[in-house]
């Protein structure tokens, strides 16, 4: 069996046991938070967007048809 072990999620383990550790040695609820986030985040393999792109851009162009960024920049500035 292949395991699919890339830097990022390695990462995200070894950083969460750290914070775990050190959470319990300092008695700190969100050093303690953050570790146990990392290493959920990183024993299933699940970003911030959890896998599923959830900042895509939309590909329907009907929500973004006549929109001009420098108009509204303008808009902005007066």
């Amino acid at each position: 069996m292949k395991m699919n072990l890339p830097i990022t999620r390695i990462l995200r383990i070894a950083l969460g046991i750290f914070f775990l550790f050190s959470a319990y040695g300092e008695k700190s609820w969100g050093i303690g938070i953050l570790g146990s986030v990392l290493l959920i985040q990183g024993i299933l393999n699940v970003g911030c967007g959890f896998g599923a792109k959830a900042c895509a851009p939309s590909k329907n162009p009907k929500y973004n048809s006549g929109f001009d960024p420098d108009k509204a920049f303008k808009k902005l500035n007066y």
